[in-house]
Order: C-alpha cells, then sequence, then structure tokens
C-alpha cells in the first residue's frame, strides 16, 4: 500500500460520524481564517477613522471587531467540540481493532507484549494525527491562505500578487525542512516503539535477569536505546532552530513587502493608508500558513508510519480467527448466552480423522496422520518426548490453532471456523504456566464463565479443586488480588485457581497440558487426586512428566515425531514392552 492508501484507509474510521467529524473541523478552523479578516476589517476601519479624526468611527470600528470576534470563538468553540468528541470516536475504533486482532491471533502469530502496548498507546496516538492534530492544522492553514489571498486580491490585486508570491518562498523554503525531519520522526518512533518492546521484555524477565546477574547488559542495551533517541532529538532541535530561525526572517520579509509595495501604491495615489494597513495581517496570515503547511508533510509523515505498524497488526490475522460475514467489532470475549455452552448434539464423544498440523512457516509437518476415538468421561494421557507433538495435538483438539481443514467433531459438532466459538466453549484448558491476571482471585476465577458466573458458582468450583480452604483463610478471601501473572500466590496455589476457573467453565471436557510440572511433589500429588476426582464427570485429555500418575487412564497415546507410535492401558502397553515402557524404564532412573 502507498502513503495515500494508508492516509485514507485510517480516514475511514471516520465513515460513522463524517459529517459532525466535518463540520467540527470546519467550525474549528474558522479561527485560523477569519482572525485575519476580522484583523483586516478592523486595522483598516480604525485606520481609516483615525485619518478622518472620527472618535465615534474609532469606537463603531471597536465594537464590530468585537461582535465578529464573539462570533469566530463561538462558532470555534462549537467546532472544537464536535472535532474533538468524533476524533476519540475513530482513535476508539482504531484502538478496538488493534485489541481485536490480539484477541484472535492464534498462539502461532507470537505476537510481542510490547508490540501490543506499543501499537495501543504510541501507534495509535500518533496514527490518529492522520485526522486529528496535523490534519486540521493542514486544514486551518489551507483555508486560512485561501481566504487570505482571496481577500487581498479584492482589495488589492497588486497586493496580492505579491503576498501570494512570497507565500510561495515561505512554502518551498519550509518543504526543504520537512524530508529531514519526516525522516527522523519516522526513526524516532520505531526507536520509541522498539524501548517499549525492550522493557516489557525486562519486566517479564527481571527474576531470570537477576539470576544471571545479567543487570549491567540489560542496563547497557537499554542505554543504547535511550542514546539512539537523545541523538535523534539532538538532530530535530538542530534543524528546528534554522526551522525558528527562517521563521523570525519570514517575519520579517512580510513586513519589508507589504510596507515598501504598499509605500510606494501610497506613494503614487494608487491606494491610502489604510488599505495598507488592511492587507498587512492578511499577508502575514499568508506567509505564516504557507510556512506551516509546508511543515505539515513533515508533521504527517510519523501518523502515516504508526499507521502502516497498526494495520500490519490488523492485517496479521489469519482468515480463519475473522469472524465471518460480520462487520461488526468482536474480540472473541463475546457474551452472547446462546453460545455460553458446549453446541454438542450427541453427547461428548470426540472423534479425529486423518489430522496433520504444521505451524506457520514450517517445512515439515508437526503432527501427522493422528486418528483417535474418545469416548464420553474417558481419561486419556498423551506422553512422548519432548517434541514429540503433544502439546501440538491437544492444542489444535481445544481449537487454539484454527485451520479450516481439521478433521474433527465432538458429540457431532464439527470442527470449522464458522463455530469455533461453540467448539472451544466444549473444552476446558489449564497448562502449566497458570495464566492468572492481576485482579481478585473471585475474578479470576469467575473468568471461566465470561464473568457472569454467581458467588455459588465460584465458591462450587474452588471446592472441586480444593481450593476454597486456603482462599478463605486469606485476609481479603475471594476479593484478594492474585497480582500481575498471580506473584502474590505459591505455585500450588495457582495451580488450584486455574484448576477452579477451568470447572467454572463447565466444560465437558478438561484438559491438563503439564499442569503439574513446575510443582514440588506434594501439590503435584494433591493436585492429580483432584482431577482424578474429575473422572466421572467429565472428559479428561492429560500431559504429564510423572507416568505412574496416569497409570489408572482409561488411555495412553504415546507420541513420537508428530505421530501416535502406539496406545492402549497402563498394563497393556507394559506388556508390549515398547516405547511406553521404555519412558517409564527412563522416568524411574
Amino acid at each position: 500500500m502507498t502513503n495515500r492508501q494508508y492516509f485514507f484507509r485510517v480516514f475511514r474510521y471516520l465513515k460513522p460520524y463524517k459529517y459532525a467529524y466535518c463540520i467540527g473541523a470546519l467550525l474549528y478552523s474558522s479561527q485560523l481564517f477569519l482572525f485575519p479578516l476580522v484583523n483586516s476589517i478592523f486595522f483598516g476601519g480604525i485606520m481609516a477613522a483615525i485619518l478622518d479624526f472620527s472618535f465615534a468611527s474609532v469606537v463603531d470600528a471597536i465594537w464590530v471587531m468585537v461582535a465578529m470576534l464573539f462570533g469566530v470563538v463561538v462558532l470555534s468553540g462549537i467546532g472544537a467540540y464536535l472535532y474533538a468528541v468524533n476524533t476519540a470516536y475513530g482513535i476508539r475504533d482504531i484502538s478496538k481493532d488493534i485489541f481485536d486482532s490480539f484477541m484472535k491471533s492464534t498462539v502461532e502469530d507470537n505476537k510481542h507484549s510490547g508490540e501490543g502496548v506499543a501499537a495501543l498507546n504510541t501507534d495509535v496516538n500518533t496514527a490518529s494525527g492522520i485526522f486529528g492534530n496535523e490534519f486540521i492544522a493542514f486544514l486551518q492553514n489551507f483555508l486560512a491562505a485561501v481566504f487570505s489571498i482571496v481577500a487581498v486580491i479584492v482589495i488589492d490585486y497588486r497586493m496580492g500578487i505579491g503576498a501570494l508570491a512570497v507565500g510561495l518562498i515561505v512554502f518551498f523554503v519550509q518543504s526543504r525542512f520537512a524530508k529531514p525531519l519526516a525522516q527522523l520522526g519516522k526513526a524516532q518512533l520505531e526507536s520509541t516503539v522498539e524501548s517499549v518492546k525492550s522493557v516489557s521484555n525486562i519486566i517479564a524477565g527481571a527474576l531470570t535477569i537477576r539470576a544471571y546477574n545479567w543487570q549491567d547488559n540489560v542496563l547497557i542495551q537499554f542505554d543504547r536505546g535511550n542514546g539512539r533517541l537523545k541523538e535523534l532529538a539532538f538532530k530535530q532541535a538542530f534543524i528546528g532552530m534554522w526551522q525558528d530561525l527562517f521563521n523570525t526572517v519570514q517575519g520579517w520579509l512580510t513586513l519589508v513587502y507589504v510596507f515598501a509595495l504598499g509605500g510606494y501604491l501610497v506613494i503614487a495615489g494608487e491606494i491610502d493608508f489604510a488599505t495598507v494597513m488592511m492587507v498587512l495581517p492578511l499577508a502575514s496570515a499568508i506567509s505564516g500558513a504557507m510556512s506551516r503547511i509546508g511543515a505539515t508533510f513533515a508533521g504527517l509523515q510519523p501518523p502515516i508510519v504508526a499507521a502502516k505498524r497498526i494495520f500490519a497488526i490488523i492485517d496479521s490475522v489469519s482468515n480463519a480467527a475473522k469472524v465471518p460475514n460480520s462487520n461488526k467489532w468482536s474480540t472473541g470475549l463475546q457474551t452472547n448466552p446462546t453460545k455460553a455452552a458446549c453446541a454438542s448434539t450427541s453427547g461428548h464423544n470426540i472423534n479425529i480423522s486423518d489430522l496433520s498440523f504444521s505451524y506457520k512457516g514450517a517445512i515439515s509437518e508437526t503432527i501427522k496422520d493422528i486418528s483417535l476415538s474418545i469416548g464420553e468421561n474417558e481419561m486419556i494421557a498423551f506422553v512422548g518426548e519432548s517434541g514429540s507433538g503433544k502439546s501440538t495435538l491437544l492444542r489444535v483438539i481445544v481449537g487454539m490453532y484454527e485451520r479450516g481443514d481439521v478433521n474433527m467433531e465432538i458429540g457431532g459438532l464439527p470442527f470449522t471456523a464458522e463455530n469455533i466459538d461453540e467448539w472451544r466453549n466444549c473444552f476446558a484448558y489449564v497448562d502449566q504456566d497458570s495464566k492468572l491476571f492481576d485482579m481478585s482471585i473471585k475474578d479470576n476465577i469467575a473468568m471461566g464463565r465470561r464473568g457472569r458466573a454467581s458467588d455459588a458458582d465460584i465458591h462450587e468450583a474452588a471446592r472441586l479443586a480444593n481450593a476454597h480452604d486456603f482462599i478463605t483463610e486469606m485476609p481479603a478471601g475471594y476479593s484478594t488480588s492474585c497480582g500481575e501473572k498471580g506473584a502474590s500466590l505459591s505455585g500450588g496455589q495457582k495451580q488450584r485457581i486455574a484448576i477452579a476457573r477451568a470447572l467454572c467453565k463447565k466444560a465437558p471436557v478438561l484438559v491438563f497440558d503439564e499442569a503439574t510440572s513446575a510443582l514440588e511433589m506434594e501439590s503435584e500429588c494433591d493436585i492429580m487426586k483432584t482431577i482424578e476426582g474429575f473422572r466421572r464427570s467429565h472428559t479428561i485429555l492429560i500431559i504429564t512428566h510423572n507416568l505412574r500418575s496416569i497409570a489408572t487412564a482409561d488411555k495412553i497415546v504415546v507420541m513420537d515425531k508428530g505421530c501416535i507410535a502406539e496406545s492402549g492401558t497402563h498394563e497393556e502397553l507394559l506388556a508390549r514392552g515398547g516405547m511406553y515402557t521404555n519412558l517409564l524404564n527412563c522416568s524411574e532412573m
């Protein structure tokens, strides 16, 4: 896409508000092109009154100016309100689309958290300049230049031609500053985004940084980024110094032109001095407006760069993740009550046929030709060496990777891009990281029901996960904050709350992906006992490094290089003496 296409694509966010925005922008701009007209009329009137020695005419000129200024201020104020409100709507809608893309992105899209922070803050605010401050500055100055040139030509065409000539000279010089300033603005925006990503990495890896005494190295990297920003700021200041110097020269150039040409015409008897005074504010407005128009081209470059970054994020969402036949904003966090439960029609048997899957950009398939039948309320364990495809298979089954060619169904409900929400409602997923959010324990558990869980639902889920007792022993009980990433809780507590959240969802299938790998032996045994207790009411899919803990599973699936190497019960697999036996022996060494 060209810069022009990005420019108009950003403007399309204002389409629902176009009439109010346009009226607001025009009225808001009126102050810049009407004030010179008001000043021109006042200066001309007051000078004529003084030359006629008429005090009454002076008073009349003052009252006329006050009335006109009041009108301009009122119109401009109304315009400023309409402009600000509708610009805020546009910014909101851009932010929604960015957030939507992150919510719809699949696990393999691998977006950086710092990229999201930068996009929702730096990039959105910068890109909004296309229909915000930068555009309104261009509109105000363009209208001011046009109105002032027309007004001067009407007053005296010779003064008008001179004013236009000075304005074009000013525009040409200012446009010379635009290119280097635009390049610096682009570099500064990119460096700022990289700094945000760097800080995000530092915060996320703070414990690792301390463990390896890597603070000095991180500080050096951060200082290097800050040094780059400082260098860019110095260059901008240097160019800005020359730009400010020219602005001063430009003001004097305008005065010289007005009084030189105007004085000549007055001496020649072509015009009177009152006419010169009428031209003066208009000529100043022309040169000032042309100067700012030239500078605006530089000001529009960072917003266009930010727009490119924003649309790169929005457009990166895979087609399968987009809501079919819908033009409304949707985050995947939908509150439609008809989608609150699993939509399967005949129990919860899971059937998978000839399933293969590869990550984006991968040369070979991660899982290949998987066919599997899982009965309702069965416990199926997946084991295998690291990299064998266990976690990938479970994530595909849960619907984290959205592919339209996956041949799966649960209870008669097929897996398709169109019913991805209904499919995911059939599963509750718990992984080893136990993602908790910086809010209360109650709210974290309630997320299992998309925030609509009652206190009774939350307490029931906590009891089933054996979490209720330690929660109630906390000073704030269920209102206790989990802290960022659950920092205020122990590993076992976090895992039990994550399990409670999964149970609160009331999904028929529970999925545990190495859910106990980060826990000590006692906590792991307790949680495995808890999981065992769900077998009568749920289908359970589990991955664990502790093979003895899944000996009672209805079926154990052994994965190797993306394929099912063997499957059966614990006793059947031991009798075969194959890969499962080798894994079990290695785990006990």
